[in-house]
């Protein structure tokens, strides 16, 4: 994000914690998303599936997959991702 992390926040192991607490796990586990519901009408849970790679493709359909692939490359066009 363009900013480093000091040596003493490396010591300190900032970096694993923030890994660790962005992971699919740790966020699919949390109580708000195992329990919330999203305004007043969608169970939160529904936001996370299994989490294994390519398990999208269970869902999307191919026509589905081409739409968000540009979709994405138009929204973030200029950010510096590559696809």
């Amino acid at each position: 994000m363009g900013s480093s992390f000091t040596l003493e926040e490396e010591r300190q192991r900032v970096i694993e914690d923030i890994s660790r607490l962005c992971s699919f796990e740790h966020m699919k586990n949390l109580d708000v998303n195992k329990n919330g519901i999203w305004r007043k009408r969608i169970d939160n849970k529904v936001y996370f599936r299994k989490g294994e790679i390519g398990h999208w493709k269970n869902y999307l359909t191919p026509h589905m997959v081409e739409r968000l692939d540009c979709l994405m490359e138009e929204k973030l066009q200029g950010s510096g991702l590559v696809f």
